[in-house]
């Protein structure tokens, strides 16, 4: 019988859906949390500075709603954080876990079983994963953002953990929550803070994944996808990125020295890594570009070994470019083939990452702006 799962332990979940501004959204991502093979105990949405009808979408499509009272300075870790202390004494009441997932997202029917089955077999499981790809866009720059999504989707599942507790559906443990507040309090393992997100940072779901970290708790995934919205619109996108990158250079920072040598390694690598990377793909890709050019123009019509490697070596980045983004569809593979989009989104990329590192280390224009 669909929604039947059966456990010798079983946890008490509850989904919750910070929503601003989602009627046209909120209703499909909680419908795929009713299509879970493994039903929650109860679906929470909170909507919070919200000016259009996602309360009554919400309603109708089968959730409770917690309207966050009054104006919500602190977004969606204040509309969090609120939502858990009013439901923190049917949460103590047992062993518990907290679905927190994004309005503008769906997740793959599975999920919810296989994320409680990971929390209690494994030990000392701070929160479970999603692994997030890009919904099918109808234009350019969200197919572009769709490819990026498919091919960072293939990386983490060749890891056991990911790098950050995806803010699109992540399954975390009640009893680490609190554990992290505690410590928040404390001030002395993590930064301080007075409950369970972070409300002071741009990116509060890799803040949380570092509290988890510094607090001796791992953030596997289980190989599930949930589908979330792209960005549509320079503009929107240019916000989105600036407000991760910023937030991640935040949280390091912040961090400093409370996470043990291994995670500073991880973590400052990780991003020193993502400028170079950045930095280099599109030198390169022109440069190889410009090469081709070069060759043809420099040999005409003859089918010298210069010309001949080149070719090669442009049909193997092709073919993998292609194949990395084939279960994407049509639009994606006939983009990997175009060869220039994707330059351009690279570069485009390349001048977001700038203009965050020159917000942080300046401190200017560090609004948390919502995408």
């Amino acid at each position: 019988m669909k929604g039947l799962f059966l456990m010798e332990e079983t946890l008490y979940i509850v989904v919750m859906i910070p929503a601003w501004n989602e009627a046209g959204s909120i209703g499909e991502a909680v419908s795929s949390i009713y299509e879970q093979t493994r039903l929650p105990d109860r679906i929470f949405v909170v909507p919070n500075n919200t000016t259009d009808l996602t309360s009554v979408e919400a309603m109708a499509a089968g959730a409770e709603v917690l309207v966050m009272p009054g104006k919500n300075e602190k977004k969606k870790a204040g509309a969090l954080n609120w939502a858990l202390e009013k439901l923190s004494p049917t949460l103590d009441a047992q062993r518990s876990a907290v679905l927190v997932m994004d309005a503008d997202t769906m997740i793959e029917p599975d999920f919810i079983e296989k994320a409680e089955k990971k929390m209690i077999e494994e030990a000392r499981v701070g929160g479970v994963s999603s692994i997030f790809v890009g919904r099918n866009s109808t234009n350019l720059l969200g197919i572009l953002q769709q490819m990026e999504f498919a091919r960072f989707a293939r990386l983490v599942h060749k890891r056991a953990e990911v790098y950050v507790l995806s803010g699109t559906a992540s399954l975390i443990s009640w009893d680490v929550l609190k554990e992290i507040k505690g410590a928040r309090l404390e001030a002395k393992l993590l930064p301080e803070g007075e409950s369970y997100y972070d409300v002071d940072s741009m990116t509060e779901d890799n803040e949380l994944t570092l509290a988890i970290l510094v607090l001796g708790f791992s953030v596997p995934h289980v190989s599930v996808k949930s589908i979330t919205d792209v960005m549509e619109d320079y503009n929107s996108l240019y916000h989105q990125r600036k407000r991760w990158y910023i937030g991640a250079l935040q949280n390091i920072k912040e961090y400093g020295r409370k996470m043990p040598p291994w995670m500073r390694m991880i973590y400052w690598v990780q991003q020193i890594g993502l400028y170079m990377a950045l930095a280099i793909t599109p030198i390169v890709l022109f440069a190889f570009t410009i090469y081709l050019i070069q060759v043809v123009l420099s040999e005409g019509a003859v089918l010298g070994w210069s010309r001949l490697t080149s070719i090669v070596l442009l049909v193997l980045y092709l073919f993998v470019q292609v194949a990395t983004v084939w279960d994407q569809g049509w639009k994606c593979r006939l983009v990997a083939l175009s060869y220039f989009p994707e330059i351009v989104y690279a570069i485009f990329l390349l001048i977001f990452y700038a203009a965050a590192l020159w917000s942080f280390l300046t401190g200017k224009d560090m609004k948390w702006k919502h995408t």
